[in-house]
C-alpha cells in the first residue's frame, strides 16, 4: 500500500540507523501509529509479541527509510505507545535482538512485510538512473554535501524505495558533483583561452605595485575612505579583474551560493598551496574567486558613487545655508534702510520709488528662486568635480535603456566634451523635467552646464537605486533578468520548481483556495468581534492588551532549586565542557588541536572576535596566550568560515536533551535585530536612531527551543523583511520552519507573498495595529460588523498577470540564485507599475488580512506569536551580556569580518544556553518527578549571572583534553601515566 510524499519535518530521520535520543510524543505517534491496513496485517500475526516486533518494523521504515537491525534498547515510549495502539502488555526493557532471540529468521521476515505494507522496493537499475539524473539536476543549485544526500534519501523514500547504504549514496552524490563540475569547467574554458587562465595564478600572487600586500589580499580589502580617492581605488580594481577576464567568466547555470562555494575554497587556502591545486578545482576555484569579486567590487563601487553623489548634495546644502545666513544679514541692512526712506519726508515720491527700485534690484534673482533650486545651483558650482565624477562612474559600464533619460542626457555631455567646451550650448534640450529647467536655460551658459552636469549626477544616484539601470557584473545592480533562474532552465524544469514550491501552476487555484481561508477567518473575527474579545470603535480595531500572566509559585521554587544545582561556573570551564561535548574547536579548526596551547589559543580568539574584550585585555586575561599567535587565530578562524557549522553542533546538541521538547516543538522562530555600536570610521556603521550613536545590525533568528537558529550582519535603517526570509531559508536546523515571527521592520507585503512562496509564514507584530485595514478583493462575504475596517481594494487579475514571474522568483530565491534580501530591495515600493511586485504586493495584502483574522480572533495564536518575538529579545539580552562595548577600527571591516563577529558571537550565546540546558537536564534527571512538565516549560536557558565571563581567565584541559587534542601514541601514553600517578 503506498503513500504520498512525506512532509519536511518528516525527513529529519531519514537515514537513521537507530532510534533517534529525542524522539517527542508527537513523532512516536506519528511514526509508530498504523493505518487500518497495517494494523489488520500485523494482527494476523500469532502472539503478541511478534505483532508488536513487526510494527516496531513499520513504524522504523517510516521514521528512517531503513529496516531494523539496531541492537540498542528500543526507547520506553515507543514500547508504550505499540502497547496500547495492539491491546497489550509491551515489556519494560527489550531490544531488537531479544524480539528475535528464538527466531532469528523471523526478522528477515518482518523486513520483507514492512517493505510490502509500505509499498518499498528496492532500487532497480532503471529507478538508479533516475536518481542519478534527479542528483545531477540538484548537484547545480545544492553545494552542501550532507544537503545534497538528504535529498537524495527524500528521493528514495518519496518513489516508494528502501534507502541505499550510506556509502553508496555519498558515491552517487559525489558522482554527480563532479558531473556538475566538469560541466562547468567546460563553461569556463569555453569563455578564456588556456593561455590567459595559465597567468592568473601568478598574477593574483605577485605583489601590488608600490604595495607589499598580494592582489588577493588587495582585493579583498575595504575602500580606504567613502571620498574620491575610494572611489577611484575601486574602479581600479574592476579594472584589473577585467584584465584576468573576469567580465567574461559569465555562468548561467551557476547561482550565487555556488560562486561563493567555489570562491570560499581558495580565499580558505594559504597562497602558496594555490599553485600546486589541479585541474578543474584550480580553474574552477580561480574563476568563481575573480568573478564573485568583480561582482561584490563593482557593488563596493556603486555604493561608494550613492555616497560621493550624496556627499556633494550635502555640501552644496551646507553652502546654500551659510548664502541663506548671508542674505539674512542682507534682508537687515535692507530694512533698515527702508525704514530710513519711511521716515525721509523729505522725499517725492518718484524719488522714493526710483530709490526703493535700487535697494531691491540686488535680491530680484531670488525672488522666484526656492530652497532646494539654491542647492542645486550651489551643486552645479563645482562643475569639475561632478565632470570627474561621472567620468569615473562610466567607468562601470551601466547598461542604460535607449529612452532613460540618462542616455539623452550623457549624449549631450559628450557632444560638449567632444567640442572643448566650456558652456552649454543655447537651445539644448534637457530631459529632466520642468524642476531643472530654470538653472538649465539660465543666462550664465557656464553655470547652465555646470547644472546641468548636476542633474544628470542625481538622475544617476536615482537610477541606480531604483534599479533603471542595471550593469552586468554586479551582484545588487545586475538586470533583474539575470538574477532569476535562466529562463531555458526555468522553461525547462518549470514543473519540477512548481512542485518543490507546494503550489498550484495557476494563480486562480490558488486564489480559490485562499479565498476558502478568508470566509472563514472573517467569520471568526466577526464572532470575536460580537463576543467582546476584540472591539472596533469607528473605523478603528481595539485589541485589548495582554494581561501579566498570574506568578506561578512552582515556578519560582524550582528556578531556585534547579539553580542552586546548577551552581556558578567560569567562563573556561563553559567552554570546555561543552567543547568536550559537542566538539566545536574541531569545526572551527577543520582538524583537532594539535596541543593545549593552541585549543587555549581558540578559545581566546573566540571570546576576543564575540565579545568586546581587546587583543590587549585578552592577553592579560589569559596569561598562557601570546597577542602575535592570538593574531593569527583570529585571522585564521575568521577566513575559514565555519562559525554556522560549529552554532549547528552545539545547537544540535542543546535539542537533544529532553527538556528543549518542553520548551517548543522546533518548528517555530522569531528574527530580530540587535545593534552593536561600533566607530564610525566602519565601512557598514550607521546611525542607531534608538541609542543614537553608530553601530551594526546583528540579525538572529532564535528557534522556540532557544537556540540561535541563524545570524547574518546587517545594514542599519533598512527593511529587515529580505535579512527575515533568508536566514529562514539558509537555516540548517530545521528541515522547514512553518513560521517566524518579525516586528513591524520585518514585514513588508511583498515580504509575506515571498515567505509564503518558499513554503513558510511570516508573522508580523504589526505597529499602529488600530489603524490596519483588512485588505480583500471585491465580491467576497464580509460581515457587516466588519464592513467598518475593509478596503476592497485587491486586484485578482493584477495576481494573476504577475504570477508566473512570481512562481519563477520563488525559486530563484529558494535555490539560491537571488538572495531574498537583494530580492527585498528590488521590489520595493520603487517597484510599482512591475507585474510581478503588484502580484506580490496585491496578494501580501490577503495575506496579511488572513493572518489578522487569526491574530485578532485567536488568543492562544497571538500570544504564541507575542512569546516567540519575547523570546528572541531575552536571547539579545544574553548577547549583551556577551558583548557590551564598541567595534574598533581594526574590525568588522569586510562582510567576512563583521560575519565572523556576528556567528563568534551567537556561538558564545549558544554555548552558554547549552551549558545551562545540560546542567538543568542532569539536575532535573536526578529528581525526575519533582517538578512537573509545565513548570520545566517555562524555564529558560539564558540566565548567565552565575557565570563569570571576566578576570583570570584559566583553562583546565584535565578532563577533556585527551578527547580534545589530536595526540602521538608517545604523548597519549605520557598523559595516561601522569593520570595514574
Amino acid at each position: 500500500m503506498k503513500k504520498g510524499p512525506m512532509s519536511r519535518w518528516e525527513h529529519r530521520y531519514l537515514g537513521e540507523d537507530r532510534f533517534p535520543a529525542t524522539l517527542s510524543a508527537l513523532e512516536i505517534e506519528h511514526f509508530f501509529t498504523l493505518d487500518e491496513g497495517e494494523l489488520a496485517s500485523v494482527r494476523e500475526r500469532r502472539g503478541p509479541l511478534n505483532r508488536l516486533a513487526l510494527a516496531l518494523q513499520v513504524g522504523f521504515l517510516k521514521m528512517t527509510g531503513r529496516t531494523l537491525n539496531s541492537v540498542e534498547l528500543i526507547p520506553s515510549g515507543i514500547l508504550d505507545h505499540l502497547g496500547r495502539h495492539l491491546h497489550c502488555v509491551p515489556p519494560r526493557i527489550a531490544s531488537v535482538r531479544a524480539f528475535y532471540r528464538r527466531r532469528p529468521r523471523t526478522l528477515f521476515e518482518h523486513h520483507e512485510a514492512a517493505l510490502r505494507l509500505l509499498g518499498r522496493t528496492v532500487l532497480t537499475p532503471h529507478a538508479g538512473r533516475g536518481l542519478v539524473a534527479y542528483l545531477r539536476r540538484e548537484a547545480a543549485v545544492v553545494f552542501d554535501h550532507d544537503d545534497l544526500m538528504a535529498r537524495a534519501r527524500i528521493w528514495l523514500v518519496e518513489h516508494h524505495y528502501l534507502l541505499l547504504r550510506e556509502r553508496d549514496i555519498r558515491r552517487q552524490v559525489i558522482a554527480a558533483r563532479r558531473h556538475h563540475e566538469q560541466a562547468l569547467f567546460k563553461t569556463i574554458a569555453a569563455a578564456v583561452p588556456a593561455a590567459e587562465r595559465e597567468t592568473w595564478v601568478s598574477r593574483l600572487l605577485a605583489p601590488v605595485e608600490g604595495g607589499e600586500i598580494g592582489h588577493v589580499e588587495w582585493l579583498g580589502a575595504v575602500p580606504s575612505s567613502k571620498g574620491a580617492k575610494g572611489l577611484e581605488e575601486q574602479i581600479e580594481k574592476v579594472g584589473f579583474l577585467k584584465e584576468l577576464a573576469a567580465n567574461r567568466l559569465v555562468l548561467p547555470d551557476l547561482p550565487l551560493a555556488g560562486l561563493e562555494h567555489f570562491a570560499k575554497r581558495l580565499m580558505s587556502r594559504k597562497p602558496a598551496a594555490l599553485a600546486r591545486i589541479k585541474d578543474p578545482h584550480r580553474t574552477i576555484e580561480v574563476a568563481c574567486f575573480l568573478r564573485l569579486t568583480l561582482l561584490r567590487v563593482t557593488d563596493a563601487s556603486l555604493t561608494l558613487l550613492d555616497h560621493r553623489i550624496a556627499a556633494l548634495w550635502r555640501d552644496a546644502r551646507e553652502r546654500a545655508a551659510e548664502a541663506r545666513a548671508s542674505r539674512l544679514r542682507r534682508f537687515r541692512q535692507l530694512l533698515g534702510d527702508l525704514a530710513g526712506l519711511a521716515g525721509d519726508e523729505t522725499l517725492e515720491v518718484a524719488e522714493l520709488r526710483s530709490r526703493l527700485r535700487g535697494l531691491i534690484a540686488p535680491f530680484e534673482p531670488e525672488r522666484a528662486a526656492t530652497q532646494v533650486d539654491a542647492v542645486r545651483q550651489e551643486l552645479g558650482r563645482k562643475s569639475q568635480q561632478l565632470a570627474r565624477l561621472l567620468k569615473t562612474a562610466r567607468a562601470a559600464e551601466f547598461v542604460i535603456p535607449a529612452d532613460h533619460r540618462l542616455a539623452a542626457a550623457l549624449a549631450t555631455l559628450d557632444s560638449v566634451a567632444a567640442s572643448s567646451a566650456t558652456t552649454l550650448p543655447g537651445g539644448i534640450s534637457q530631459p529632466f523635467g520642468p524642476s531643472w529647467q530654470g538653472l538649465i536655460n539660465q543666462p550664465d551658459r557656464v553655470a547652465a552646464l555646470g547644472c546641468f552636469r548636476a542633474a544628470t549626477v542625481m538622475a544617476l544616484k536615482r537610477a541606480v537605486r531604483n534599479r533603471s539601470v542595471s550593469v552586468d557584473h554586479s551582484l545588487s545592480h545586475r538586470a533583474p533578468e539575470d538574477k532569476l533562474i535562466p529562463l531555458k532552465l526555468w522553461q525547462r524544469d518549470r514543473a519540477r520548481f512548481i512542485r518543490d514550491l507546494n503550489l498550484p501552476d495557476s494563480a486562480e487555484k490558488y486564489l480559490q483556495r485562499l479565498e476558502a481561508g478568508l470566509a472563514a477567518g472573517l467569520a471568526a473575527l466577526a464572532e470575536a468581534v460580537e463576543a467582546g474579545t476584540v472591539a472596533i470603535e469607528g473605523d478603528e480595531l481595539r485589541v485589548p492588551r495582554r494581561k501579566p500572566q498570574p506568578k506561578d509559585p512552582r515556578v519560582e521554587t524550582a528556578r531556585r532549586v534547579l539553580g542552586r544545582a546548577v551552581g556558578d561556573a567560569q567562563l573556561p570551564e563553559v567552554l570546555i565542557e561543552i567543547d568536550g561535548l559537542t566538539r566545536f574547536s574541531w569545526v572551527l579548526l577543520g582538524r583537532p588541536a594539535r596541543s593545549e596551547q593552541e585549543l587555549v589559543t581558540l578559545y581566546a580568539s573566540l571570546l576576543g572576535l564575540g565579545s568586546d574584550l581587546s587583543r590587549a585585555e585578552l592577553v592579560r586575561m589569559v596569561p598562557s596566550v601570546a597577542a602575535d599567535s592570538l593574531a593569527q587565530m583570529v585571522v585564521r578562524i575568521e577566513a575559514e568560515g565555519r562559525f554556522r557549522a560549529a552554532n549547528d553542533a552545539v545547537l544540535r546538541f542543546m535539542r537533544q536533551h529532553h527538556i528543549a521538547t518542553l520548551w517548543g516543538r522546533g518548528l517555530f522562530a522569531s528574527a530580530d535585530m540587535m545593534s552593536l555600536e561600533a566607530t564610525r570610521y566602519l565601512w557598514s556603521a550607521r546611525l542607531d536612531p534608538r541609542r543614537r550613536t553608530y553601530a551594526v545590525g546583528i540579525y538572529a533568528h532564535v528557534l522556540d527551543q532557544w537556540g540561535i537558529l541563524y545570524d547574518q550582519p546587517i545594514v542599519l535603517n533598512r527593511r529587515q523583511a529580505g535579512a527575515a526570509i533568508e536566514g529562514a531559508l539558509r537555516q540548517r536546523q530545521v528541515d522547514q520552519l512553518k513560521r517566524v515571527a518579525v516586528d513591524t521592520h520585518g514585514f513588508t507585503h511583498f515580504a509575506m507573498t515571498l515567505a509564503k512562496v518558499v513554503q513558510f509564514d511570516l508573522c508580523p507584530r504589526l505597529a499602529g495595529l488600530k489603524k490596519r485595514r483588512l485588505y480583500l478583493p471585491k465580491g467576497l462575504t464580509v460581515p457587516e460588523i466588519l464592513r467598518p475596517i475593509v478596503a476592497e481594494t485587491v486586484s485578482r487579475r493584477a495576481i494573476s498577470r504577475g504570477w508566473d514571474g512570481l512562481l519563477r522568483l520563488g525559486a530563484s530565491v529558494k535555490h539560491g540564485w537571488y538572495p531574498a534580501t537583494e530580492a527585498l530591495d528590488r521590489f520595493g515600493s520603487a517597484a510599482a507599475g512591475d507585474p510581478v511586485y503588484e502580484a506580490g504586493d496585491a496578494l501580501g495584502k490577503l495575506l496579511r488580512t488572513l493572518y489578522l483574522c487569526d491574530y485578532l480572533s485567536n488568543p492562544v495564536f497571538r500570544t504564541e506569536i507575542l512569546d516567540l518575538l519575547n523570546q528572541g529579545e531575552a536571547v539579545h539580552s544574553l548577547q549583551r551580556a556577551i558583548h557590551n562595548g564598541m567595534i574598533p577600527a581594526k574590525h568588522g571591516r569586510t562582510t567576512e569580518q563583521l560575519g565572523a563577529i556576528s556567528g563568534a558571537l551567537t556561538l558564545l550565546a549558544n554555548i552558554v544556553m547549552a551549558w545551562n540546558t545540560h546542567r538543568l537536564q542532569a539536575a532535573i534527571d536526578l529528581a525526575p518527578g519533582d517538578h512537573a512538565d509545565d513548570v520545566l516549560s517555562r524555564l529558560a536557558p539564558i540566565g548567565h549571572k552565575h557565570i563569570n565571563m571576566r578576570g583570570i581567565l584559566t583553562f583546565d584541559l584535565t578532563r577533556y583534553g585527551s578527547s580534545l587534542l589530536r595526540q602521538t601514541p608517545q604523548a597519549a601514553q605520557d598523559r595516561s601515566s601522569s593520570e595514574k600517578s
